[in-house]
């Protein structure tokens, strides 16, 4: 790969296509090596088609050096073989340096069809490994259940860590690491009952002391985690002895079950160093290598790559593929994937939402989840859209209603309105604020992190942009938002949205909470408070070869129940 990097240098200094005037002296001052060293790279670029080397000898003459191939395609080329050697510190750097280059990006997209997908070697006794390259858009930043933000960070959590039950395809609730479980007839305690021999990633027994932990931990954090408000309503976890856990509620909640199937109550072992209530103290304790139950175990973790070997002792039964490597691509994929290439779509293989004209070998098939991209208004902020005119106008101007030039309430200056949205969506925002200025409005947009954006930057703004998923977890999704929604209300607004989330949460038929949840957002549309943008399906493309393709309560792809035909892939070496 050194010849790539001195290709590069050479690109950097001359330029490529047009002859250059240099001497044998200049290269070996620019390459930092000796004559002759610098005569065999000249010759290796040369026998490479690379460059063209005119010499001339005698003193004062110079010779003539053409660079005949893009730097990009070197560049992609020397990525590819960073990728293949693991050396992705490297290439990642490599592809910073060309970051904006288009041709670049075609070059690594080919490549990475691929690489990426199911590949086949031999072990160390001649077995059979089965590996599932997934190259990955966002960059994990955790994968600890009480510090995960992103969807790819809940994807890979999905397969490391089991909650006390779980939901299947069809959406309903069925035990997991809890083999049943008893409700009091006020609904406040609820008891679990813990299958026996359910083993830990580091080879440590399942007990009721770990759930306990668990929730003891996601109750002190200060954090602002997803499902809190449900979380909040627990009043005691108690484990009665090693396989039976006691939950007491302060007011029956019937979200709580749904609530035990998510990642965010994900069980994890526990650790007597960790103080309930210190919140220091859980900082100190984010798994950098994060060990659950899951079907698999996570077995190297960098800024790069997530490997994740298949855990043989897991207790529903091994999966059929060895290992997962999540490997994080420092490109955008646009040129190959079009606009699908967003935050709720951060995968390329199995790949979720993939442009239709992939060729006739791709099968798409559909998860059952939408994404609902949302704008929603501040009127707890003392600001212009706390004004319910100012609101109906701003609607007609997104929607494009209204398609006048002209504001109607104040002529001489465009109204001041900041809206706040993550990083992902700032191209959203953009379109957006394009808009408004074109009705007389100036939108400054500002993004932050995902924790920045939970926290203060919301109730600063006017306008706030976010998403929606709906998934089999719809009733706990749609209630966490207008919850958080109610927050950036006007007082009597707030309250008469808290009123009605409280009605939802106390129905025991869930078509009494999907109505009460109906109510909610009709309110909030007629009243200009929130206004929908965009509805998309998220889908998976796959290749006839893939079998056993299921998805779990997220919509994200089962990878435990994914097989491969044994003439599916030749055996590499």
């Amino acid at each position: 790969m050194k010849l790539h990097q001195q290709y590069l240098l050479l690109h950097n200094r001359f330029g490529d296509m047009a002859e250059h005037e240099a001497t044998l002296s200049d290269l070996a001052g620019l390459l930092d090596c000796t004559h002759r060293n610098t005569l065999t790279i000249v010759k290796k670029m040369a026998a490479c088609d690379w460059i063209r080397w005119i010499s001339q000898r005698g003193r004062g003459r110079r010779s003539t050096l053409t660079l005949l191939v893009p730097a990009e395609q070197i560049a992609a080329e020397y990525m590819m073989h960073a990728l293949n050697r693991r050396e992705l510190h490297q290439a990642a750097e490599q592809v910073r340096a060309f970051s904006t280059s288009t041709m670049m990006r075609e070059h690594l997209n080919h490549w990475l069809l691929g690489y990426s997908g199911h590949h086949t070697e031999a072990g160390e006794h001649n077995e059979r490994i089965d590996t599932l390259r997934l190259p990955l858009q966002q960059q994990l930043h955790a994968l600890d259940p009480l510090y995960i933000n992103l969807l790819a960070e809940s994807f890979v959590t999905s397969h490391v860590f089991d909650g006390l039950v779980q939901r299947n395809e069809q959406g309903d609730i069925i035990p997991c690491l809890a083999h049943t479980w008893d409700v009091s007839q006020d609904r406040k305690t609820w008891l679990f009952h813990l299958r026996k021999g359910v083993l830990f990633h580091n080879g440590g027994p399942l007990t009721a002391d770990d759930v306990v932990y668990t929730f003891a931990r996601l109750k002190s954090t200060k954090r602002r985690t997803l499902y809190r408000d449900v979380s909040r309503q627990i009043l005691s976890v108690e484990a009665l002895d090693s396989l039976t856990v006691c939950f007491r509620l302060i007011a029956p909640h019937e979200l709580f079950l749904s609530f035990l199937s998510t990642s965010r109550a994900a069980i994890v072992p526990s650790d007597n160093t960790m103080r309930p209530g210190d919140d220091k103290s859980i900082e100190s304790t984010i798994m950098q290598k994060p060990v659950g139950t899951g079907p698999f175990k996570v077995a190297l973790w960098d800024e790069h790559l997530c490997r994740l070997e298949a855990f043989p002792a897991y207790f529903q039964g091994r999966a059929h593929l060895d290992r997962v490597d999540i490997l994080q691509i420092p490109w955008s994929t646009q040129t190959v994937w079009g606009e699908h290439g967003e935050a709720e779509t951060p995968f390329f293989h199995l790949v979720q939402n993939p442009v239709t004209a992939q060729g006739a070998d791709w099968t798409q098939i559909s998860a059952g989840v939408m994404v609902n991209k949302l704008l929603t208004c501040n009127t707890q902020k003392n600001g212009p859209l706390s004004d319910p005119a100012i609101r109906t106008h701003l609607y007609e101007c997104i929607t494009g209603v209204n398609q006048s030039s002209e504001y109607p309430f104040a002529k001489d200056l465009p109204i001041p309105l900041q809206l706040a949205t993550i990083p992902q969506y700032r191209k959203d925002a953009a379109l957006i604020a394009a808009r408004l200025e074109r009705c007389g409005y100036a939108c400054q947009i500002h993004t932050a992190t995902m924790e920045q954006f939970k926290g203060q930057l919301r109730l600063e703004s006017d306008l706030i942009l976010f998403s929606l998923i709906r998934d089999r977890d719809e009733e706990l999704r749609r209630t966490d938002l207008y919850l958080t929604l109610s927050e950036h209300l006007d007082e009597s607004t707030q309250l008469r949205v808290q009123m009605m989330l409280q009605t939802v949460i106390e129905s025991p038929l869930m078509t009494d909470r999907t109505a009460g949840l109906d109510e909610i957002e009709q309110f909030l549309l007629d009243h200009h408070l929130m206004i929908h943008l965009s509805e998309k399906s998220v889908e998976t493309a796959y290749l006839p070869s893939v079998r056993g393709l299921s998805f779990n309560s997220q919509g994200w792809v089962n990878l435990r129940h994914i097989w491969f035909p044994s003439g599916s892939t030749a055996l590499e070496d």
